[in-house]
């Protein structure tokens, strides 16, 4: 009997083992094809939270790695129809926005609090590239705490859009909040950018924190310690790409995104980042 309770352990462990380092390989694979991307075209439908409240925003978006391109419409109401292009190295690096309603078009900051009201990310995060450098950064931290087997775990397969997927669940047990402080012309962006933060948490966190436009040089600033407590991800199995990505703090879900009608690496046509393609209204 106890070599059968032995025996039974030992291939519990194995299979956990197993499953453990498919993580890894699912994980690894998925963010070599988004960070070798050169460009994608895709329909995002996001959850983000605004007041406890979870906001949905469905928007239409073509991506150009380098150099960086994008272009997204807005398929959802209030601003049903709204059309923002942006080329870096053009126009003062500055959006093009095609309001419409018979509003002239403008041209605002990608940090302007007009383009980033109520929004968790500016335009610039448009693609996969931060979902990549937060994957790595798990990862790397999950394996220098060696607890990787404690933060990334595989839950199965799930059928989502028609996509057969991995469920892949990130959960980091020593999620907490740490002060830090903001760097000469730190702003919201750049916090981001620098620790891997969410911006829409720190503005949560900190009253002083209005917008993207906020002067956060030499400021006590209260951050989470990483992106997320709790993130799960369904990575497409033909494709290894993630079109379903939940992620929560202590609080609950903070912003849900999920991707349709997805290419990857599609031949853009020449003027297709520019006000004059056919299909756009500018």
């Amino acid at each position: 009997m106890k070599k059968i309770l032995a025996f039974a352990l030992v291939l519990m462990l194995v299979r956990a083992n197993a499953a453990d380092n498919q993580a890894r390989a699912i994980l690894e694979k998925s963010v070599a094809v988004t960070g070798s991307l050169r460009g994608s075209s895709y329909v995002m439908k996001g959850y983000e939270r605004q007041r406890g409240k979870l906001i949905i925003l469905e928007v239409l978006t073509k991506v150009n790695v380098a150099p960086n391109k994008i272009y997204t419409k807005v398929l959802s109401d209030p601003n049903k129809g709204t059309e923002l292009l942006f080329v870096k190295g053009q126009n003062s690096d500055k959006v093009r926005v095609n309001p419409g309603k018979f509003l002239p078009t403008l041209s605002l900051s990608p940090f302007s609090s007009m383009l980033t009201k109520d929004q968790h990310h500016t335009l610039l995060s448009s693609g996969f590239n931060l979902y990549t450098r937060l994957i790595k950064d798990a990862m790397k931290r999950a394996d220098d705490q060696k607890r990787f087997d404690d933060v990334v775990k595989l839950e199965g397969e799930v059928v989502f859009n028609g996509r057969k997927c991995y469920k892949v669940v990130l959960e980091d047990p020593t999620f907490t909040y740490i002060t830090v402080t903001g760097k000469p012309g730190e702003s919201l962006y750049t916090l981001n950018q620098r620790l891997l933060v969410p911006e829409c948490i720190v503005v949560e966190k900190n009253a002083f924190v209005k917008n993207f436009e906020s002067d956060l040089s030499g400021k006590q600033i209260k951050v989470p310690s990483a992106y997320a407590k709790k993130s799960t991800i369904y990575i497409d199995k033909e494709t290894y790409m993630p079109i379903f990505q939940e992620m929560s703090d202590d609080i609950g879900v903070f912003e849900r995104y999920e991707y349709s009608s997805l290419k990857l690496n599609p031949s853009f046509k020449e003027d297709e980042f520019s006000e004059k393609f056919a299909d756009y209204s500018f």
